[in-house]
């Protein structure tokens, strides 16, 4: 499969959020690594770092796609895995303490 020049938009957007993967799990680590939360930040991190793994895999079907619809499914679920990653990342301190780690 040849790269194609098509649809460059959405494929740099892929790209982008892989870049954000990268600042999440660097602010997870430096804001969250911490005593009563650690637990929970490891357990985070290694979630965070299964999604990045994920993303790549994701990166790369888009990258060497030259159908529409595979490069927009592959952004819509990435977009929505990122999604639940940052909503979890604003939330880890609540859940560590409703769910006592």
């Amino acid at each position: 499969m040849a790269n194609s020049q098509r649809f460059n938009f959405p494929k740099t957007v892929l790209f982008g959020i892989t870049a954000l993967y990268i600042v999440l799990m660097l602010a997870t680590y430096f804001l969250y690594f911490k005593e009563p939360v650690i637990v929970c930040a490891k357990r985070m991190l290694t979630a965070q770092a299964i999604a990045l793994v994920f993303q790549v895999v994701l990166n790369y079907i888009s990258y060497h796609s030259k159908k529409k619809i595979v490069i927009l499914a592959a952004l819509f679920i990435s977009a929505m895995l990122f999604l639940g990653a940052l909503s979890a990342f604003f939330n880890l301190g609540l859940m560590c303490e409703l769910y006592g780690f």
